[in-house]
């Protein structure tokens, strides 16, 4: 209880550790947003101020090209003006029928048909037109003329100016925790997206293409950098902290269980005496007025048996791990599987001994435990585990579990049976099941234990053997 204690308060601080964390992190990406906003403005600022003198610069060349070609345009007419004087002039001298000659009419006409300076500006105005698809070039090298781009380049860069100012909105609104329509993370990352991607300002481009790519931009999703980390702990939704909510709920339950049982076990021997009254059997408990107090002696006794069950439990392990020494270097999982079997047959001999019938001695000897007889035959038959070490080890540990061994000489003339009381009694060694199962398990072990003398007895006279007193009365050891 007081682990699970210990990891619910580790799991409240790192709750708060990940909201000062948030909010360090929200306040980094706020001030990261706010530069990178106003270097965009900057650079915005820089570029239109480099148009502008570009367009200027145009501007001017033009002019100086319409000057131009305004000048060849007056000049050609005064060439075509003199052309036209020197013929007259020509035929004025020349003879020639009548009828041939040119007139003053004829003159006149070729004269309104000569360009003049304001026919050349209207053409070179219509040459510079918006809508036209070709450009008149005035020599070899001239280059083609290109459209105005001031207009075309205030709108997109109005434009861009209004997506930042809307992701700039949308972040401050997120952070405030206002409905903005989206989160904080989508809404750094749309900043930083609007922010580092270049001012794609230059000449051909349209609005309709900057709106296209602000949408498309818009509606992917973030990037795994700018994804919010999963924490470690979480598997598939699931904390770890809530398992240790869980184990320190579950061990308080046992520790308050254990203290009801401790003090209310004259009522558990009660409740088994009457069990026993009731189905037939002589009863193993004293005829006692149960009371609510702590029995120190029953306590000593249970210590006691606790540790007796641990070393009779890790005195095997050195023979496990012998006999799982050929697979360690495969896997350990031989060497769990074989301890998790020791612990369970162990678990199921202790089963049999909770009723005081199976510590009675039998009358003639009982032979060794099969893992001492199995250990006997390895250490004795097997060709290079002969070794006397082995041996002193197996006699060690034969004497160790002498005293237990009427238990286990039941549990193995009918394992299954007893296997299947361990699996009630480990059922019902969860809160608050054990208040009502564990009067019941020693009834039900001296009930197993008595049909298993029963059967004894019937062998017996099977054998033609004479039923023996009352006072001696045969123990299934003196037959199996």
């Amino acid at each position: 209880m007081t682990s699970g204690t210990e990891a619910a308060e580790s799991a409240s601080k790192r709750r708060s550790r990940d909201k000062a964390q948030a909010a360090q992190v929200e306040k980094v990406a706020t001030a990261f947003a706010e530069r990178q906003a106003k270097k965009a403005e900057a650079k915005s600022a820089r570029r239109l101020i480099a148009l502008e003198e570009k367009t200027q610069a145009r501007l001017k060349a033009l002019d100086a090209r319409l000057a131009n070609r305004e000048l060849a345009a007056a000049g050609a007419a005064l060439g075509e003006a003199e052309e036209a004087e020197s013929g007259e002039a020509e035929a004025d001298t020349a003879p020639s029928p009548t009828d041939s000659a040119p007139t003053p009419d004829d003159s006149e006409a070729r004269a309104d048909t000569a360009p003049t300076p304001g026919d050349s500006e209207a053409r070179a105005d219509t040459a510079q037109a918006p809508g036209a698809s070709t450009a008149r070039t005035d020599g070899p090298n001239a280059a083609p003329e290109a459209p105005k781009p001031q207009e075309g380049t205030s709108q997109a860069a109005s434009a861009s100016a209004a997506r930042l100012e809307k992701s700039i909105r949308d972040l401050e609104a997120a952070a405030q925790g206002a409905d903005a329509g989206v989160s904080l993370p989508e809404a750094i990352a749309a900043l930083v997206l609007e922010t580092t991607r270049g001012l794609d300002l230059e000449e051909g481009d349209s609005a309709a293409d900057s709106a296209a790519e602000q949408e498309a931009s818009a509606d992917s999703p973030p990037s795994k950098a700018d994804a919010p980390t999963k924490s470690s702990w979480a598997v598939k939704g699931f904390s770890v902290w809530s398992i240790a909510f869980w184990a320190a709920l579950f061990a308080a339950l046992q520790l308050a269980q254990w203290v009801v049982i401790a003090l209310s076990r004259d009522y558990h021997d009660a409740i088994s005496r009457q069990a026993s009254l009731l189905t037939g059997l002589e009863p193993e408990e004293e005829d006692v007025p149960p009371r609510v107090r702590v029995n120190f002696v029953w306590l000593r006794k249970k210590l006691r048996r606790r540790w007796r069950a641990f070393l009779l439990l890790m005195v095997g392990v050195p023979a496990l791990f012998v006999l799982a020494v050929p697979f360690m270097c495969a896997s350990r999982t031989v060497f769990y599987a074989l301890f998790t079997a020791w612990s369970m047959w162990w678990w199921v001999v202790f089963t049999a001994a909770k009723s005081s019938r199976a510590w009675e001695p039998a009358m003639g000897a009982s032979r060794p435990p099969w893992f001492l007889r199995l250990w006997t035959f390895i250490t004795t038959r097997v060709p290079g585990l002969r070794w006397g070490t082995l041996q002193r080890y197996g006699a060690s540990w034969g004497r160790r579990t002498e005293e237990v061994f009427a238990p286990i000489s039941s549990t193995e003339r009918h394992p299954w049976v007893f296997a299947g009381l361990a699996l009630v009694r480990f059922l019902g060694s969860f809160p608050p099941m054990k208040f009502f199962v564990r009067p019941l398990i020693p009834v039900a072990s001296a009930h197993l234990l008595v049909a298993d003398v029963e059967a004894a007895k019937e062998a017996l006279a099977a054998q033609g053997q004479d039923e023996p007193p009352s006072t001696g009365v045969p123990k299934p050891a003196d037959v199996w």
